[in-house]
């Protein structure tokens, strides 16, 4: 491991685990319940992809590690070890770089997660989601309240002084006051972070089939609006900065790997289904987790036999035109409260974000939802509400790149 460079391009490295002991049906991320048997082939798949990339990453420097799933807190401590010590041989790691896993409540131990702060790991996302039992029964939670505080209480004793706890509000029928109970429970564990999110029906899940069939109601955007500005409020009385649209820290513990997608700034992605934006492309992994074993596993053996060989578990990828790297950047900065800096963005893309956002923008101003902070052009506390009205009439024609995790 070596010392920050700031001469060198920096890396952000994603690392899927995409096990889960039960799907949650609000959940559309690449994960697998019963799939259990596939762990032991999965890692060293995982590993291989790891040493297939190294080369292409020698220039970078890798200051910040997220794994996300599934449930990567499932992953045995052998496991995990592997991993990042794959990580630490093959890759340039910055010495005070962030190292991030997703973990349930339900699974953690203070023995396991010990064993993970020993192995370097140094920031935990919680998905706590709510502190009401029926709440969580309505998630597919497998986890309690109760369980969800005893898993924060273990992970500081464990050491960990970082870390994120992950809400939805906004649930089907959840009046106002459920959610501020439960806000107000989780500022009491006084986490270094906070990611509140207003629960989204996305198709495919089976929370969507159970709208769309008339057995559940959608969330009403008026609950979640008023939800979201007192969330808002309540987090800026409790000296939480609100940095991204859904995303609060204390000074100076925003989550720097996902400060790395809404900057546009490159990642490399490596698992089943993972994402990457690496040397101008964006490419995904296939998703199924044996699929992708198998094609990791015939890429190294083709490697191994003649010294060089073709990505076989990428499923597919584009190398964007330029209008969409500028809609990207626009949009994805446009989730940080610091907005966009003109400035910044013309040194990047050679023209001003007037000359060629500007029917987009002067909309905006007159409706309310952008203002201009002297070089930064960004959301209205309203427009914080609306975010989505401002995008698509900023994007061309795609959906900028694919979703961060806290």
């Amino acid at each position: 491991m070596t010392a920050p460079d700031t001469s060198r391009p920096a890396l952000a490295l994603y690392l899927h685990i995409p096990f889960c002991t039960a799907k949650c049906g609000y959940c559309d991320f690449n994960s697998y319940a019963g799939l259990e048997h596939l762990v032991p082939e999965y890692t060293p798949a995982l590993v291989r992809e790891l040493e297939l990339w190294a080369p292409a990453a020698r220039r970078f420097e890798v200051r910040t590690v997220f794994f996300g799933g599934g449930t990567p807190s499932l992953s045995s401590l052998a496991d995990l070890e592997a991993i990042t010590r794959a990580v630490r041989n093959q890759y340039d790691v910055a010495h005070d770089a962030e190292w991030t896993l997703e973990a349930n409540p339900g699974e953690l131990t203070l023995e396991h997660l010990a064993g993970m702060r020993a192995l370097g790991i140094n920031r935990l996302s919680i998905g706590v989601q709510s502190l009401h039992d029926d709440e969580l029964k309505m998630l597919d939670r497998i986890h309690t309240a109760e369980r969800a505080i005893e898993a924060v209480e273990a992970a500081r004793a464990a050491g960990f002084d970082n870390l994120n706890l992950d809400f939805i509000f906004g649930l089907i029928d959840q009046p106002i006051g459920r959610w501020q109970e439960t806000l107000e429970r989780a500022l009491a564990l006084r986490p270094e972070h906070l990611s509140c999110y207003a629960l989204t029906v996305e198709p495919g899940t089976a929370l969507y089939y159970q709208v769309a069939k008339g057995m559940l109601p959608e969330p009403d955007p008026d609950v979640v609006a008023d939800q979201y500005e007192w969330t808002r409020d309540r987090l800026a009385l409790a000296g939480y900065r609100h940095y991204e649209l859904s995303n609060w820290a204390l000074p100076g513990r925003e989550c720097l790997h996902n400060l790395v997608y809404w900057h546009a700034d490159p990642y490399l992605g490596i698992g089943a289904g993972a994402h990457s934006f690496f040397a101008g492309q964006r490419f995904a992994n296939v998703d199924a987790p044996n699929r992708y074993v198998e094609l990791v596993n015939a890429t190294h053996e083709e490697r191994e036999g003649v010294g060089s060989a073709t990505m076989q578990q990428i499923k597919g990828g584009e190398s964007p035109d330029e209008a969409t790297m500028r809609a990207d950047a626009m949009i994805l900065g446009l989730r940080l409260m610091e907005g966009v800096s003109a400035s910044a963005f013309e040194a990047r893309f050679g023209d001003s974000v007037q000359s060629i956002f500007g029917p987009a923008i002067q909309r905006h101003l007159g409706t309310g939802l952008l203002e201009w902070a002297r070089d930064r052009l960004r959301l209205t506390t309203r427009g914080q509400l609306l975010s989505n009205e401002v995008f698509i009439d900023i994007l061309p024609d795609a959906a900028p790149t694919e979703a961060y995790r806290a």
